[in-house]
């Protein structure tokens, strides 16, 4: 029996074709979705790959009570954008291996990759930050700002990932207040991969008031190429 982690990639239509033969052969397929304010429909998805998903919540995968299924079943669990995007991932790859469970990961496109579309040169990013919302914490999480300084000392591009259900003006507030030292203008995108992809830069104060669909990300550029500016100028067209 067998544990595939399997990237839907960013649009509910982009999976692999070895991917597709996977889910078809399993007795059961699950969707983690807790990590991001999905751009399509979950039934999008069961209609463009022809089974019956079960969405799985955070404690149902951190449990890796999935693993005790694959030792009996072919299992099957769907990840938007990357299989391995996130570490909790690979915690059940090593968890397989010591069980003795085998295993299949299937990659696909992610926001990783997707960003190059905003003009950026992909090498030239540094550490990736993950923006939580803070109105579901107590405090204020600012970790996020620490990633930023130290992209910024090296001179490199800091890609935010936005927790779920936080909105576009909520995440430049909370960006506005971790951090005193942006550029004057940064970038967001939305629905990055698929065919509603929109990509903005702008200032701060005034991606505020733009409608950037959920799912987003932030981009906070240092210094831009020639190439990378005029690119960010044709993308934003």
């Amino acid at each position: 029996m067998t544990l595939n982690l399997i990237g839907t990639g960013l649009n509910a239509s982009s999976i692999s074709v070895a991917a597709l033969e996977a889910i078809k052969s399993s007795d059961k397929v699950y969707l983690e979705n807790y990590t991001v304010n999905f751009p399509y429909q979950i039934k999008d998805l069961e209609k463009s790959y022809g089974v019956k998903i079960i969405e799985l919540e955070r404690s149902k995968v951190e449990d890796e009570s999935i693993l005790k299924e694959a030792k009996e079943k072919n299992i099957s669990l769907l990840v938007y954008g990357d299989s391995l995007s996130a570490t909790t991932h690979i915690q059940l790859i090593l968890e397989a291996k010591k069980q003795k469970i085998p295993h299949k990961v299937f990659h696909n496109a992610s926001i990783m990759t997707a960003i190059a579309e905003t003009g950026l040169q992909l090498y030239k990013f540094g550490k990736t930050a993950s923006m939580p919302n803070w109105a579901e914490h107590t405090n204020k999480p600012t970790s996020f700002a620490n990633y930023i300084k130290e992209n910024q000392s090296i001179k490199a591009h800091t890609l935010i990932l936005t927790d779920i259900g936080l909105e576009i003006k909520e995440a430049i507030e909370q960006l506005q207040e971790a951090t005193k030292d942006l550029p004057d203008k940064i970038i967001a995108i939305s629905n990055a991969g698929t065919p509603n992809q929109k990509i903005f830069h702008d200032t701060p104060d005034n991606l505020k008031n733009e409608k950037v669909k959920m799912p987003f990300a932030l981009i906070i550029p240092t210094e831009l190429h020639f190439i990378e500016e005029e690119a960010i100028q044709e993308m934003t067209k």
